[in-house]
């Protein structure tokens, strides 16, 4: 019991943290708290420990959106796409073992954290817009499926879009909230989702949702630019130390 309450205490600090980043910025909370966890327990334990976190920030996230339907009538391409390749592939995840899925999520983690350093200025003209949208659509289903981690190409999109911070917050937490839904239910079937992840899922939840007000608090006060810029530096270091593991180990 005493070592279970440590663990769980540790997954509450590592979301507390986790749900600070996502109130700064919008996003950022899977990519913080699977990051650390792997660190220290198996990926696939990680992301059924992740999954109720990311639903309900997410969701708390969506609920304070500005427009609720015009988020659904302006997404629903990337909506359709991602909760299709959602449910497809989530019942992969556990064939592919810790291994492959820590390569998967150091590849993301790398991805999200070069993209956001060096990759900003990529645009389309608003013609194209639902070609990106079931493109990168599917691609965030087949990551999101088989990592839990699909912030990358919906991020590539919101940038490519050139939405404004507001929008950007609202349809991320929309477009992640959503897709944990297939994410579960996929999961849950495979057994990768099951009662042990449950305690620590929660305690991950309460501090979250803390750290997310926190965030919310904090994202005036901040040099966010300079916060961004560590914060990915880090991402990216990380990333590359789980790949270089994942390769030689």
């Amino acid at each position: 019991m005493p070592e279970q309450f440590l663990f769980s205490l540790t997954i509450a600090g590592i979301y507390l943290l986790a749900g600070s980043v996502k109130g700064v910025f919008g996003i950022g909370l899977p990519t913080t708290s699977v990051t650390l966890m792997t660190m220290f327990i198996a990926p696939l334990e990680a992301i059924a420990i992740n999954l109720l976190p990311m639903f309900f920030t997410n969701g708390y996230q969506f609920y304070k959106a500005q427009n609720h339907r015009q988020l659904l009538r302006s997404y629903w391409p990337f909506t359709v796409m991602l909760l299709l390749f959602l449910a497809l592939f989530s019942v992969f995840a556990a064939g592919l073992g810790n291994d492959i899925i820590r390569l998967l999520i150091a590849i993301s983690v790398i991805s999200f954290a070069v993209n956001n350093l060096f990759v900003t200025k990529w645009t389309f003209q608003p013609k194209y817009d639902r070609f990106w949208q079931f493109s990168l659509g599917s691609l965030a289903g087949v990551l999101g499926g088989l990592t839990s981690l699909w912030g990358v190409p919906i991020t590539i999109y919101l940038v490519m879009k050139q939405v404004t911070p507001r929008q950007f917050i609202d349809a991320s937490g929309f477009l992640i909230f959503i897709g944990c839904v297939p994410l579960a239910i996929g999961y849950a079937a495979t057994d990768i989702l099951n009662t042990d992840s449950l305690m620590p899922s929660i305690a991950g939840v309460v501090t979250g949702i803390i750290g997310f007000k926190i965030g919310e608090r904090l994202r005036p006060l901040l040099a966010p630019a300079l916060f961004q810029k560590l914060l990915l530096w880090m991402f990216l270091i990380i990333g590359v130390r789980m790949l270089y593991s994942s390769l030689m180990g």
